[in-house]
């Protein structure tokens, strides 16, 4: 006869709970592309993590100099229609998925044609025009500066790949190119306002001060979530990165090296 479970055997059973969706993995888009610099692997092991915590399946996509545009040709290349891609030092509301599907399925009900979707961005101004009768949070964009985070259209990708290969300015910030295509009228620009995707400036500090404005509108960190929630992760320490050592520690002193005996 077949022995029933124990009430213990079932409770156990009913907290293994299935896997999200596949539209959920990737937050609704193809793929979900993550930009890492090649010498930051305490930014990737952080991504890594955050990334499982929140479910979804991402590729780290490791670069040296022109990462987005290489991501643009990746993307067109592999036939995705869209594709979300953020950079190696951000952070998650925890809502950043139902927010990016309920964006993306307002924009496509209202306009199948758009270019690029900011649901990152260090901008303020982003919400100062009229909402989208679909969707309350989302906004046409005005100057949404930083890359920390877009969902990228095939047309939009076709359209930055062939600009940017005749076009790109080494010398001038990625972000500030894109915004003048937006102010020209040359991209079909939304932003998620407040964003979702957020550069974690008190994880890697910088002086800029949009991003710290905008910061301040960050609610429900994942990261923070997964520090509190995860025990392995309690005490976190981002291995070191070589772009981090200090210069004093880059080459060996000469009472260092071989022969040099120490009195």
């Amino acid at each position: 006869p077949q022995v029933g479970r124990s009430n213990a055997e079932a409770n156990e059973l009913s907290l293994q709970l299935s896997g999200p969706a596949p539209e959920y993995a990737l937050a609704f888009t193809d793929h979900i592309y993550c930009i890492n610099e090649m010498s930051k692997l305490g930014r990737k092991s952080r991504m890594s993590e955050l990334f499982n915590y929140m479910h979804l399946r991402a590729e780290m996509f490791s670069h040296k100099n022109s990462a987005h545009i290489d991501a643009w040709r990746d993307m067109i290349n592999s036939g995705y229609d869209r594709a979300l891609i953020v950079e190696d030092d951000v952070d998650f509301e925890l809502d950043t998925v139902a927010v990016i599907s309920r964006a993306l399925h307002a924009l496509n009900s209202t306009l199948a044609d758009w270019d690029i979707l900011y649901v990152g961005h260090c901008s303020m101004e982003e919400g100062s025009g009229r909402a989208s009768s679909a969707y309350s949070r989302l906004y046409k964009s005005t100057h949404p500066f930083c890359t920390s985070g877009y969902v990228l259209s095939r047309n939009g990708a076709k359209k930055l790949f062939a600009y940017f290969i005749e076009h790109y300015q080494q010398a001038r910030a990625l972000d500030v190119q894109l915004v003048a295509l937006i102010k020209r009228k040359l991209l079909k620009s939304f932003s998620v306002y407040p964003p979702v995707v957020y550069q974690r400036r008190d994880l890697y500090p910088s002086d800029d001060g949009l991003e710290l404005k905008i910061a301040k509108r960050f609610k429900n960190s994942a990261w923070d979530d997964a520090l509190a929630f995860v025990p392995r992760l309690a005490n976190w320490v981002d291995p070191l990165d070589s772009a981090y050592l200090d210069p004093a520690f880059k080459h060996i002193p000469s009472w260092m090296e071989d022969g040099n005996a120490v009195n």
